[in-house]
């Protein structure tokens, strides 16, 4: 049973890793957004 547990949060540490990730991508879109060229 723990085996499952920790499969579990173990996936929803992995989503949450990626959620940041493409936060921290969007984020880095936006404020490049008023350069020339970009």
């Amino acid at each position: 049973m723990l085996d499952k547990l920790d499969a579990a949060l173990r996936f929803q540490q992995e989503a949450l890793n990626l959620r940041a990730q493409r936060q921290e991508i969007l984020a880095a879109n936006i404020a490049n957004a008023d350069t020339p060229g970009f």
